[in-house]
């Protein structure tokens, strides 16, 4: 049962020892006592759960080949695909599968890791450790680098990745590029994901003279993508950009990779894998945020004045202070331990704690960090601010460990953005520009150089089709100005014989990702989840399925989610892929499963 455990390097040696020690003996208990109360050994199981290929053809493609792999290995799988909203809920919020294959927006920060595998999150709903992975080494880790200085804080990072690659609680398998289509009227460089994208294209006039006096029209599609508004939620609102247009934050990220007409985004290829300094991220709500390290970190926060919620409230400091009590606790205090919010969960608990924001005025609050320094620390003030009047008395419980506020629809949101909700239908879903927004005011010296110009169209329309074919259909037909969802690369040919449509295409940090179930009596060994990270021939996945329209992770941090795009790091030298030009190589699988103890009967891996 130890043959080809992790090896054990720095602290690793104590603190490893109580984390994967104990799971391995687990492992082992267990399987003891599944072969003592039954006749005999049973083949090992695994269901695999991912999209259908009308809402995500590239996921379905990678757990195709996948699950070929692995029952070339000997294990009994059972492919199970299913809705993107049943696949958030089973894999997100119940907990219930096995292994998943998904398509994953990316990671904004390092800190993102922290409510991505810590323990503390293990019981959670959301993106908070959905691989239930519990390990002391890799708390510690998380938990130091969020208090070290930079250069101190790579090689924490260093040494987590390092353990992180042994451990293996998920697997990269590529980092799609973003692929879409374009009418030539609309200058996109790229098909657009962020709000601060979509702003950037609204402020650029189109081809044809002066203001557009008719929406941008923004191509989606899939099943029920528009049945859920609510921005806390985690398992339905799937629109590119809508809610984060619609609730504003205090402070947005750059974005990286989207050189649009405002140079809102550097002008190289993205990368996540470095940080972004906090006085690069771009004031929104807030008028100006000043840093204090002098001991514990602080951060004082200016509103700027006349801001107003979409129904006209105002809105002020204890609107914010509200929001992040709210994220920690949707009841408010009125449950048990609290229920925090499934999203932005790890992101909370960067602060000491949310009761200890001061309100200082209408206009200003102090937030504490505490130890956190300040690159992490940033990331904290990028969540929507929403209004109390509405969402205070969503706090009562409405089931057990549920209140309102999670199962709420929000059908019609208030929030405070530059675009605010007009009006939803099967077809269709239109954002309004707010007359009167404090961040169009001319007067104002220091609104974000983005707006310059905002808006040159009347709206922003999402036109929801039912699937990929439809939607290349609409922006064929010109009912579509540009498209948001992401195009499998089997969809470019029917753009290229139209002159009036561009092709889009650019590397993006999200990433196709395998997902592991810690709980599951095999999975729960990382050594298994070792060999079953090998039994997918990235290059060949890129090659092949994504017509090299894709990227292969080569280096340590990509193997974990960050994308490098200035190739700054070197090649790792990982254990591959057990065959050639995708086609595996049984007979050494059965060899990597021998080396950990399992066994082989009638080309069935046994338990």
């Amino acid at each position: 049962m130890t043959r080809g455990a992790p090896s054990l390097t720095r602290r690793h040696l104590l603190a490893g020892a109580g984390g994967l020690g104990v799971s391995a003996l687990a492992g082992c208990a267990e399987r003891f006592w599944s072969r003592a109360e039954n006749n005999g050994p049973d083949q090992v199981s695994l269901t695999i759960k991912t999209v259908p290929a009308d809402d995500d053809a590239m996921a379905s493609m990678i757990m195709s080949r996948f699950r070929e792999n692995v029952e070339a290995a000997g294990i009994d799988v059972s492919p199970e695909p299913i809705t993107e909203s049943e696949l958030y809920r089973d894999v997100l919020l119940e907990g219930e599968y096995d292994v998943f294959v998904i398509r994953h927006p990316g990671f904004d920060e390092f800190d993102d890791l922290y409510g991505l595998l810590h323990s503390q999150f293990v019981s959670e709903g959301g993106w908070q450790n959905p691989f239930h992975f519990s390990s002391v080494t890799a708390d510690d880790l998380l938990e130091q680098q969020r208090t070290e200085s930079e250069e101190t804080r790579r090689e924490t990072l260093d040494e987590l990745f390092e353990y992180l690659a042994e451990t293996t609680p998920f697997t990269v398998v590529a980092y799609p590029d973003r692929i879409g289509g374009t009418r030539q009227s609309i200058d996109a460089p790229a098909p657009p994901q962020r709000a601060i994208e979509f702003i950037d294209l609204l402020s650029t006039a189109p081809a044809a003279a002066g203001d557009r006096d008719e929406p941008l029209t923004v191509g989606i599609y899939g099943d029920g993508v528009t049945d859920r508004l609510n921005p806390i939620a985690v398992d339905r609102n799937r629109v590119p950009g809508l809610l984060d247009l619609v609730y504003a934050p205090l402070v947005r990220r750059p974005s990286e990779g989207w050189e649009g007409a405002a140079g809102v985004a550097p002008a190289h290829s993205p990368s996540n894998a470095e940080s972004v300094p906090p006085e690069e991220y771009v004031p929104w709500l807030a008028d100006d945020v000043r840093w204090d390290d002098t001991g514990r970190l602080s951060a004082t926060v200016s509103l700027r004045p006349g801001l107003t919620w979409h129904d006209g409230e105002p809105l002020d400091a204890d609107d914010v202070a509200f929001t992040f009590r709210l994220l920690a606790d949707t009841s408010l205090g009125t449950a048990d331990s609290g229920i925090p919010a499934p999203r932005y969960r790890g992101r909370q608990t960067l602060v000491d704690t949310p009761d200890q924001i001061e309100v200082i005025d209408g206009l200003t609050l102090e937030i504490p960090f505490g130890t956190t320094t300040a690159p992490a620390a940033a990331q904290f003030l990028t969540v929507p601010i929403l209004p109390e009047h509405i969402w205070e008395p969503r706090s009562e419980l409405v089931a057990e460990r549920r209140t309102r506020a999670l199962t709420t629809n929000n059908d019609a949101p208030v929030g405070s953005g530059l675009l605010e909700f007009s009006e939803a239908g099967p077809e269709e879903l239109v954002l309004e520009p707010v007359a009167g927004h404090v961040l169009r005011d001319s007067a104002s010296t220091d609104v974000p150089a983005v707006l310059d110009g905002f808006p040159q169209f009347e709206s922003l329309r999402y036109n929801l089709s039912p699937n990929v074919g439809t939607m290349v259909d609409a922006l064929l037909a010109g009912d579509v100005d540009v498209t948001a969802s992401p195009l499998p690369p089997e969809q470019i040919e029917s753009l290229a014989d139209d002159n009036a449509v561009s092709l889009l295409t650019a590397p993006s940090t999200s990433v196709y990702l395998i997902g592991y179930n810690t709980h599951h009596p095999e999975l729960g060994n990382p050594n298994v989840r070792r060999i079953l990270s090998r039994l997918i021939d990235r290059e060949y996945i890129v090659s092949e399925l994504f017509d090299g329209l894709a990227t292969a992770p080569t280096t340590q941090e990509s193997f974990l989610g960050y994308r490098d795009g200035d190739d700054r790091s070197e090649p790792l030298p990982l254990a591959g892929f057990p065959g050639t030009d995708g086609e595996l190589d049984v007979e050494r699988v059965r060899r990597l499963f021998d080396e950990i103890g399992y066994r082989y009967e009638d080309g069935a891996l046994l338990r």
